[in-house]
Order: structure tokens, then C-alpha cells, then sequence
């Protein structure tokens, strides 16, 4: 039977992806109001994006989103990052899982299985959320980060698909 190893570039991007999920486990572990950021902090730190997010008015869990709902500026800016948080970290979690795990599974099938693994690991985040006092876990939020994982996942393949042409056409 074969032994596969990790190559050295492999096991960086699995331990980037682990160092996120251990970030992430640790934010899911903090009550809401451990990480709300105060009106004061955001007028001071976020200014402009306070400027920009203060005027959207975004549907999102079943319900509008907007300043005159959210507290404020500051409260639709605190939930506009708090939704980026969740895309982006599970965009950094399936951009790394993929660069670190995907040579391990059949071509066709690597970047479904990473996608499927990580839609898992949102709903035990969830769950885990749903443990902690102050939390609200929302099937919403785990769309969210399937989303930002498969997007991730999607730029790998179409950059896969890229350099794999240009190889073929250079030889």
C-alpha cells in the first residue's frame, strides 16, 4: 500500500487552516457581548466603513438589516463585520484546506469532499455556539461560511484549471 505524505508547502497550509479553526473555536467560545464592539470603538477605528455600511439595508436570517433596525451606524457596521468574519474565515479555511489536502483525493472528487468536510465543521461551530451562553446559532451563518469555503475552493480549481492549460499548451 501506498504512503502518502505531506509535502512541506502542504502541511503549512494545513497548519494555517488549523490556526484558523482554532481562532474561530476560540471566537465561538466568547459570549456575544465579550465581542461586541461599543459605538465609541467603531466611530473611532471604522469610520469610513461605518459611512458606507450605515446606508445598506440588507436582508438576511428572515429579517431587514439596516441603522434604523441595528442601533445605528454602529450596529449595522458591527453586523456587517460580523458576517464578513464568518465568510472570510471559512474562505481562509477552504483556500488552505484545499492548497493542503487536495493532492490526497482523486482530482474530481478532493475539492466536494474538503467543501462537504468544511460545511461539517460550521455546523459543530454552530453547535458549539449554541453551548455558549449569550449565542445564537443560525443554520444562516452555516450557509454563510459554506459559502466563503466554496468560493475559496472555486478560485482554486479555476487556478488548477489555469496553470494545467498553460502547462499543456507549453509543451
Amino acid at each position: 500500500m501506498k504512503k502518502t505524505v505531506l509535502t512541506k508547502r502542504e502541511m503549512i497550509f494545513v497548519c494555517l487552516m488549523l490556526l484558523v479553526l482554532l481562532g474561530l473555536f476560540i471566537s465561538s467560545s466568547m459570549t456575544y457581548h465579550e465581542q461586541e464592539m461599543s459605538p465609541g470603538f467603531i466611530h473611532r477605528h471604522f469610520p469610513i466603513i461605518e459611512r458606507i455600511v450605515g446606508k445598506w439595508n440588507i436582508y438576511y436570517a428572515g429579517r431587514w438589516h439596516n441603522a434604523f433596525l441595528d442601533n445605528g451606524e454602529a450596529g449595522m457596521t458591527q453586523f456587517v463585520m460580523r458576517k464578513f468574519a464568518h465568510f472570510s474565515s471559512y474562505f481562509l479555511v477552504g483556500l488552505f484546506a484545499c492548497l493542503g489536502l487536495d493532492r490526497l483525493f482523486k482530482k474530481w472528487c478532493g475539492p466536494l469532499f474538503i467543501w462537504l468536510g468544511i460545511i461539517g465543521l460550521a455546523g459543530l461551530d454552530e453547535f458549539h455556539q449554541y453551548l455558549t451562553g449569550d449565542r445564537t446559532p443560525s443554520l444562516h451563518d452555516v450557509a454563510l461560511d459554506s459559502a466563503g469555503a466554496l468560493l475559496a475552493i472555486l478560485l482554486c480549481i479555476f487556478v488548477y484549471w489555469i496553470r494545467h492549460h498553460q502547462e499543456k499548451s507549453n509543451s
